[in-house]
């Protein structure tokens, strides 16, 4: 599959892949591009994991290979969340093989864990395995869970950028079209948010006596995007991005 990011010779744009949160492509002028490496930051609770799992879900539906990422915990929790709150069953999917799931009961991951392993060292390691895994399953769409809380004990924001290209370039060059959740607690979002192909904000602020979240697209290299801020919307159903914007 390497190769696949980017356009072929002639061709002006690069190939689409729907977000499937509905509202969203409107946003970004059709969709992430295929192959590329897109970040979505925000606080807790504004909707960073129901948006990527929610791009994987319409993957999935659509027949597609996907995988999901999570180092810091077990994906066993997601799942059930998923399941509760919109119906997703993603077990199914992992038993017809359209979806790999990588995350810390992973032995190669559990094994680090449990020992002394210098923090460059294992996100060296971490990123090695996800090359691995990806080049095996061959997934069109990825997503990566709580990227941040993997790196905040990496002393240098250079290191930290290095690292985080070493990650992206393999997902890029294997023309999977990924989708990163990043936290803003420790406050160092915006050196991955820099490597990344776009960036997405989530926020979650109070408008009167109601708590509204809302969304932005901050940039997206090659495309045209949207300059306005619009209300995010979550039901029983997912995700929608609303036409409605937070500010009069």
């Amino acid at each position: 599959m390497a190769g696949q990011s980017g356009p072929k010779e002639g061709e002006a744009r690069y190939p689409r892949v729907e977000s499937g949160i509905p509202g969203f492509d409107e946003l970004v002028d059709g969709g992430f591009h295929q192959g590329t490496v897109n970040t979505v930051t925000g606080g807790s609770g504004t909707g960073k994991t129901v948006f990527a799992s929610q791009f994987i879900y319409h993957g999935l539906i659509k027949g597609e290979k996907t995988m999901i990422i999570t180092p810091s915990e077990s994906s066993a929790s997601l799942k059930r969340d998923l399941n509760s709150s919109f119906g997703w069953d993603l077990w199914k999917y992992e038993k017809e093989e359209l979806l790999a799931v990588v995350d810390v009961t992973d032995p190669v991951l559990r094994l680090q864990k449990s020992i002394d392993v210098d923090t460059v060292e294992f996100l060296i390691n971490f990123r090695k395995l996800v090359s691995r895994k990806v080049s095996e399953e061959k997934p069109k769409r990825v997503f990566i869970d709580d990227l941040m809380a993997f790196f905040t004990a990496v002393e240098t924001p250079f290191k930290m950028r290095s690292l985080a290209d070493d990650l992206f370039g393999p997902l890029r060059a294997e023309g999977v079209t990924s989708v990163v959740t990043i936290g803003t607690t420790f406050g160092m979002n915006e050196i991955l948010e820099y490597g990344a192909d776009s960036c997405t904000i989530l926020d979650r602020i109070r408008i009167g006596n109601n708590l509204v979240r809302s969304i932005y697209v901050m940039k997206m290299r090659g495309s045209k995007i949207s300059n306005s801020i619009r209300i995010l919307d979550i039901s029983d159903e997912g995700m929608a991005v609303s036409t409605l914007q937070p500010y009069p």
